[in-house]
């Protein structure tokens, strides 16, 4: 509220309890009058006591005005806040993450998956991609990797695989329009992958 309308809204509550105390009164000569007076004594009690609410709201109208306080802009109205932008969502889940340096890390997950894609002519499922990774990674899986997220269902390491696949699509290694569940390796992964192996036979560092 702005200062200037204060004095009106003292002015209208005064003006309220004007017109309640007479009807307040009313009241209680009828309950005279009927012999009812104990009724009629509690209600000029009340009748009473606005009239000394009243005196008291007089005095903090005078008050406020001998204030002068200066006046103030209306209140802006608020906008509404902006929704948050949706954050991507992966179609697997982010399920019990631990430490990693324990786990293996996804990103060794990255040849091993092309390399499965290649020898299955160049796209598969999920579940058979599973099936060929838990061949390729017997030797390299740790308990971590082969422990249970927090549901009780999930695997570590096949979450861990999901996780990987983004990586890859980022690097454009695999296909980002390929259909849902199917994971088909693109040129540029071929080629990386037929660059890690040659590196790796040949025993240069591996970048």
């Amino acid at each position: 509220m702005i200062n200037k309308e204060v004095v009106p809204a003292f002015d209208m509550l005064l003006e309220e309890l004007e017109r309640i105390i007479p009807d307040l009164n009313a009241q209680g000569k009828d309950l005279l009058d009927q012999k009812q007076y104990a009724q009629a004594h509690e209600l000029i009690n009340k009748a009473q006591s606005v009239v000394t609410f009243q005196t008291k709201v007089a005095a903090l109208r005078d008050e406020w005005v001998r204030m002068q306080v200066p006046a103030t802009k209306p209140p802006q109205a608020k906008q509404a806040p902006k929704p948050p932008k949706a954050k991507r969502t992966s179609r697997r889940t982010d399920l019990g993450r631990i430490d990693s340096g324990l786990r293996t890390k996804n990103s060794d997950f990255h040849m091993p998956i092309l390399r499965a894609l290649v020898n299955r002519g160049g796209s598969m499922q999920f579940a058979d991609l599973i099936v060929i990774l838990s061949h390729y990674l017997k030797d390299k899986l740790n308990q971590y990797d082969l422990g249970l997220l927090p549901d009780g269902k999930t695997v570590r390491w096949e979450n861990n695989v999901g996780w990987a696949k983004s990586k890859l699509i980022d690097a454009g290694y695999i296909s980002s329009t390929a259909p849902k569940g199917t994971w088909q390796i693109t040129l540029a992964g071929r080629q990386a992958l037929e660059n890690y192996e040659r590196q790796q036979a040949s025993g240069l560092p591996l970048n």
